[in-house]
């Protein structure tokens, strides 16, 4: 059994409820091995005071317990935080009362005494649950506070022709393929494409193929029925039905085992699918987006990846540009993260040496490392502006010469290289109209009919 670790970035707190101390000793040895934090509760009593003290990820309950009832705690729990997922520890004798915790919103129950696979593989589904249950309220909630619209964000001639194309693709019903490098933005295009499309007011289901185990992927996505395998003891939907009307997002699709992907492609050419150990056929109404990393025609020529499946992918595709061919939005994005991590009290700004070195650097992890390296500056710098030295970032003086050191940069558009040394002028110049109009030796208000053609605007709303 590996690690239950379902991302290298978390860690877990649970909490076992048990009044039986030997029991309790026990499980608590089972999972010191694979838990980060674990607390003990010896009664319902105990159990109540921690969980007002602390968030849990997950907790593991007797039913059977002095001065508080396990269906006592499950209903204060439901009430104090419903996104928890209980497993109910139970004596056979008493399953009536697991199937009642259950119905009053328990994830699974185990009867005692219980094989340490069956509880840990029962423990990364609650918790695999848990984080697609979270992932889909809080994209549900950010929808709505965003007024259904995604943070899109750059204006380079590249960027506005890929928009430009998956909002065409966005208004038919077919599966579209997303091709990118790791961290360029694939997931905000494939919310761009939901949100313009009719089904913009249901679910966002989204499912990272490549960190869900060979063995559980089918479960995952279809689902499976009561004792289906070992710890199957309670029928589960799968992510497939959780987006029942919605959108279905497959990210990182290359990495999905080869056993599987024939009952993938049923899936996507049918809409049709069983849950593991059901012979009952069942249909959804989902909009497939699919995205990886991979060049699936090179995995599909090497055999790593099905021909057929790969063709069937290969119809509406959009490839995301790596930020390095994007350079007039380095800045705007910037600006985007700065605003998005700064202190409202304290709103830091970047160097012109910050400046310089975010324009040259090649940005092999693309947006997702623009963001962590903004972060950075934010935390170390002093006062309100951001040195280059504390983005991490080192230019050499011959390097900062944009113009003459970047081949790459050297094949934009006329339009964009105009674009970005405006935007660069502004920002160095702290968004001051007047002295960015003396150095680029053009009137203000040629300067904001520049500005107007491509929807830009101060950070403060002011010139």
């Amino acid at each position: 059994m590996k690690k239950i670790v379902m991302d290298n970035d978390l860690q877990y707190n649970v909490l076992i409820v048990e009044d039986d101390n030997e029991y309790r000793k026990l499980v608590r040895q089972t999972l010191e091995n694979y838990i980060s934090h674990i607390d003990e509760a010896a009664d319902g009593a105990i159990a109540i005071n921690l969980i007002n003290q602390q968030p849990y990820d997950l907790v593991l309950l007797d039913m059977e317990l002095p001065r508080v009832s396990g269906l006592e705690v499950l209903a204060h729990l439901k009430t104090h935080n419903n996104s928890v997922p209980v497993i109910v520890l139970t004596a056979s004798r008493d399953l009536k009362v697991a199937i009642d915790a259950m119905k009053q919103g328990a994830y699974d129950y185990l009867t005692k005494p219980f094989v340490t696979d069956e509880l840990l593989l029962t423990m990364v589904r609650a918790l695999e649950f848990k984080s697609l249950r979270n992932t889909v309220t809080i994209l549900e909630r950010s929808k709505k506070q965003r007024g259904g619209k995604n943070e899109v964000i750059g204006d380079s001639s590249v960027w506005l022709k890929v928009l430009k194309q998956a909002k065409q693709f966005a208004v038919s019903d077919f599966l579209v393929y997303i091709e990118g490098e790791s961290g360029s933005g694939k997931e905000i295009l494939a919310h761009y494409i939901h949100e313009n499309s009719g089904r913009r007011n249901k679910s966002f289901v989204s499912i990272d193929c490549g960190t869900i185990p060979e063995n559980l992927i089918e479960s995952e996505l279809f689902g499976h029925e009561k004792g289906a395998y070992t710890g199957a003891d309670s029928a589960k939907e799968g992510m497939v039905e959780l987006a029942n009307g919605g959108t279905l997002f497959l990210d990182e699709i290359g990495h999905i085992d080869l056993r599987f992907q024939q009952k993938l492609l049923t899936f996507v050419e049918t809409k049709t699918f069983r849950r593991v150990g059901d012979n009952k056929s069942r249909t959804v109404d989902v909009r497939i987006i699919a995205a990886t990393n991979k060049k699936l025609s090179e995995e599909a020529r090497e055999g790593k990846f099905r021909s057929d499946l790969w063709y069937r992918l290969n119809v509406m595709k959009l490839a995301v540009p790596p930020l390095r061919e994007r350079r007039p939005d380095i800045l705007l994005l910037s600006e985007y993260f700065l605003k998005k991590f700064s202190n409202e009290r304290l709103m830091k700004s970047l160097s012109e040496d910050a400046i310089a070195a975010l324009e040259v650097y090649r940005w092999p992890g693309n947006i997702r490392e623009l963001s962590y390296t903004i972060q950075r500056g934010i935390a170390i710098s002093e006062g309100n502006l951001i040195t280059a030295k504390d983005l991490g970032i080192e230019i050499s003086q011959k390097s900062t010469r944009v113009f003459n050191s970047s081949s790459e940069f050297d094949l934009v558009s006329l339009r964009d290289a105009e674009h970005l040394h405006i935007k660069k002028v502004l920002s160095a110049t702290n968004w001051n109209i007047s002295k960015a109009a003396k150095i680029l030796q053009i009137g203000r208000n040629t300067l904001h009919v520049k500005l107007k053609e491509v929807g830009l605007e101060s950070p403060t709303k002011s010139s």
